[in-house]
């Protein structure tokens, strides 16, 4: 038996199996759970709520609530607001 620098993944075979649209629609579920998470722990960092948020982005409560789960479709400018909300300034990267 040899030894492998990485442990032998099941996830990574079934992957590695999927037709080129599992794998798009895959990278995709992926990106969108990335970025819930990216916004959920940003809002959290900065001790924020998502109505207070929402009142400063001129969003509703339920909009943030959509925007920090992976599953939400959302618009370029729902997101531009919300981060700018959160003090992101996109010119500055911060």
């Amino acid at each position: 038996m040899s030894e492998t620098s990485e442990p032998y993944n099941e996830i990574d075979d079934y992957i590695a199996a999927f037709s080129r649209e599992e794998r798009q629609e895959y990278i995709a579920a992926e990106m969108a759970l990335d970025l819930a998470t990216m916004r959920y722990h940003i809002r959290k960092e900065l001790g924020s709520r998502q109505q207070y948020d929402a009142e400063r982005a001129g969003l509703q409560r339920r909009d943030i609530s959509r925007l920090e789960k992976a599953a939400s479709a959302m618009q370029a400018g729902t997101l531009q607001s919300y981060l700018e909300a959160l003090g992101y300034n996109h010119e500055a990267g911060n």
